[in-house]
C-alpha cells in the first residue's frame, strides 16, 4: 500500500464513515469521562481523547482510530509491511503499523496499541503517576507514561512522545484544514491543500521550472 494509496483509503473511509453513521439522539449524556480512559469520542461536546489528548476534529479523530482498523493484509504486498505485520512491527517506508494483526495509521496509535493501560490510581510510584497527566519516562521503574498507557520499551515511548508533540501540532492546525491535520499524523499529502507532511512538519514543495 503506497502512501498515496493509504491517502485515498482515508478520504474513503471518512465519506464512508459519514454516510453509514445513524442519527444522533437528542439530547445526549455526556461521556467525557470514558472518552478519556477508552481513547474515546462525546458526542455531547464534540471532543475525542487520544493519549489524553482533546481532539475537536472528528476527522482527525477518527482517523487516528487508536483501537485500530481491520483491513485484508494481503493489500500491504512491501516486504517491509509483510515483516511488520508477521512481528507486530511498523513500516518506516509506509509510515503504517501492525498490532495482533490491527492495522494503525500513525505512530502515536501503533505505540499505543503496544503499551498497557493502567489507572493512575494504582501506580504506586509518585513519578509514573505524574507522568500519567501528560507523559514522561520513569528511571526508577523503567516506565514510560503516555497518558494512561505504560510502556516498557524505552525506544518505543520515545517515539510515541514525539508523536504526541505531532498532534498536538495537528490538533491546532485542525483548526485551518481538517485534512492538513490528517497528513500531519499520517505523513501523507493533504487532498486539498495537496501539502505532503513528513513527521508533522510540511515538505518543501518541488521547484517548477
Amino acid at each position: 500500500m503506497t502512501r498515496a494509496t493509504l491517502a485515498a483509503f482515508l478520504v474513503m473511509m471518512w465519506l464512508s464513515g459519514q454516510a453509514a453513521q445513524p442519527p444522533v439522539p437528542s439530547p445526549m449524556s455526556c461521556t467525557c469521562a470514558t472518552a478519556k480512559v477508552e481513547h474515546g469520542w462525546c458526542d455531547a461536546h464534540g471532543v475525542g481523547y487520544v493519549a489524553s489528548i482533546e481532539i475537536r476534529s472528528k476527522l482527525l479523530y477518527e482517523t487516528l482510530d487508536a483501537h485500530g482498523h481491520t483491513l485484508d493484509l494481503s493489500t500491504f504486498e512491501c516486504a517491509s509491511c509483510q515483516k511488520a505485520i508477521a512481528s507486530d512491527g511498523f513500516c518506516e517506508e509506509h509510515r503504517v503499523g501492525f498490532v495482533r494483526r490491527q492495522v494503525y495509521f500513525s505512530r502515536l496509535t501503533y505505540e499505543l496499541a503496544r503499551g498497557q493501560t493502567r489507572d493512575p490510581a494504582t501506580l504506586t510510584c509518585p513519578v509514573c503517576r505524574k507522568n500519567a497527566e501528560t507523559l514522561g519516562w520513569c528511571e526508577k521503574c523503567a516506565v514510560g507514561m503516555v497518558g494512561r498507557v505504560a510502556m516498557k520499551d524505552r525506544q518505543g515511548y520515545e517515539h510515541a512522545a514525539r508523536a504526541v508533540k505531532i498532534l498536538q501540532a495537528a490538533t491546532q492546525a485542525a483548526g485551518r484544514c481538517e485534512w492538513c491535520a490528517v497528513a500531519m499524523v499520517t505523513d501523507t499529502e493533504c487532498p486539498l491543500c495537496k501539502i505532503t507532511y513528513k513527521e508533522g512538519r510540511p515538505l518543501a514543495s518541488p521547484a517548477r521550472p
